[in-house]
C-alpha cells in the first residue's frame, strides 16, 4: 500500500531511487557508453573545431577592416588637372572618408619596404616602373567592391586594386576548413544517434523486468522515461567535457604553441574557447537527451 502511495500517477520519482536506477544502468552497459561517450566527444570536437575557425575569421577580418585600403593606380599620362579632379570626386563620395597621392617615389618605396625580405624582387623593379596612386580610406571597408566597380575605367585610372580581395584564398582555406569541420561533426552525430539508440535498446530490454512493476505501481511516463534520459544526457556530459578539453589543448599547445609564432594576423584568445566549450557542453547535454526520448518513444511504448 504504502509502495503504490509512493509511486502515485504524476508524483516524479525521488533524488535517491532515481540516482539509483541511473548507476545501475550505467554499470551494466559500461562498454557501450564508453563508446557512446567516444563518439559524442568526436563529435563535439569537431562541432567545437568548427566554431573556433570561425571566430579566427571574424578575429582576422576585425584586424584587417582598420587597416586595408583601396589603392587606385594612376596612368602616367594623368594630367595634374585631371587628378585634381579625380579627388575632388572622391572626396565628395560618401563612402571615401580619406584620399592619399603618392607620388612614384613614395609607392617605389613603400615597395621597397614591403618586399624587404625579397632583394631579388625588388633589384628587378625600379621607380619609373610603379605608377603613382591614390590611397583611400573608406567609411566602411566592407563597400571596397563597390569602390572598385565605381572607380575602374575612368580617366586617368589604370587600375584599382582592393587589398582585402587579395586575402580571400586565405579566407576560402578557412571557410573550407569550417564547413568540414562541421560536416564531420554532423557524420559523428548520425554515428552518436545509432549508439544512443542502441544504448536505450538495450538498457530497456534488461530493465524491462522494472519498467513492468513501475507501471504497475503506477508511475508515470516521465518517471520511467527519466532513467535512461538521464544516462544518455550524462553521457552527453562526459563527452562534452572531453570536447572542451580538447578545445582548451588546442588553445595551449596548437594556437599559443605552435601557431603564436606567425606574426601576420592576430589569433583568437581564449573567450572565443570558453564561448566554443559553453556551447560544446550545452549541445552535447541536450542533443543525447533528445536522442534518447526519441529512442524510447519506439522501444519503451510510454
Amino acid at each position: 500500500m504504502g509502495g503504490a502511495d509512493a509511486q502515485r500517477p504524476g508524483r516524479l520519482m525521488r533524488p535517491g531511487p532515481l540516482a539509483s536506477l541511473l548507476w545501475t544502468g550505467l554499470r551494466r552497459n559500461l562498454a557501450m557508453t564508453g563508446a557512446v561517450i567516444v563518439t559524442v566527444t568526436i563529435c563535439l570536437a569537431m562541432l567545437g573545431a568548427g566554431l573556433l575557425l570561425r571566430a579566427q575569421v571574424h578575429t582576422i577580418d576585425g584586424f584587417l577592416l582598420d587597416q586595408i585600403e583601396v589603392v587606385v593606380d594612376l596612368s602616367d599620362g594623368i594630367t595634374p588637372a585631371e587628378r585634381s579632379a579625380l579627388e575632388a570626386e572622391m572626396r565628395r563620395d560618401p563612402l571615401i572618408v580619406g584620399v592619399h597621392y603618392e607620388t612614384k617615389k613614395q609607392v617605389y618605396e613603400r615597395f621597397r619596404r614591403d618586399f624587404r625580405g625579397s632583394p631579388d624582387v625588388v633589384a628587378g623593379v625600379g621607380p619609373e616602373d610603379l605608377p603613382a596612386a591614390l590611397r583611400l580610406t573608406l567609411a566602411d571597408p566592407r563597400a571596397s567592391r563597390d569602390i572598385v566597380v565605381t572607380y575602374t575605367g575612368l580617366d586617368g585610372v589604370e587600375a584599382v586594386r582592393d587589398q582585402r580581395a587579395l586575402l580571400d584564398p586565405l579566407y576560402r582555406f578557412l571557410d573550407a576548413f569550417t564547413v568540414g569541420a562541421f560536416t564531420l561533426a554532423a557524420v559523428q552525430a548520425l554515428a552518436s544517434f545509432a549508439l544512443i539508440y542502441t544504448m536505450i535498446r538495450i538498457s530497456a530490454h534488461g530493465r524491462r523486468r522494472e519498467t513492468a512493476i513501475m507501471k504497475l505501481v503506477g508511475a508515470s511516463n516521465g518517471t520511467i522515461r527519466a532513467p535512461f534520459v538521464l544516462e544518455s544526457a550524462v553521457a552527453g556530459l562526459a563527452g562534452g567535457l572531453l570536447a572542451a578539453g580538447v578545445l582548451v589543448a588546442a588553445k595551449v599547445f596548437l594556437v599559443d604553441g605552435q601557431f603564436a609564432r606567425q606574426t601576420m594576423f592576430p589569433l583568437f584568445g581564449w573567450s572565443a574557447v570558453w564561448e566554443s566549450a559553453v556551447v560544446v557542453l550545452a549541445a552535447g547535454v541536450v542533443a543525447a537527451a533528445v536522442m534518447a526520448s526519441i529512442a524510447l518513444r519506439r522501444h519503451l511504448r510510454v
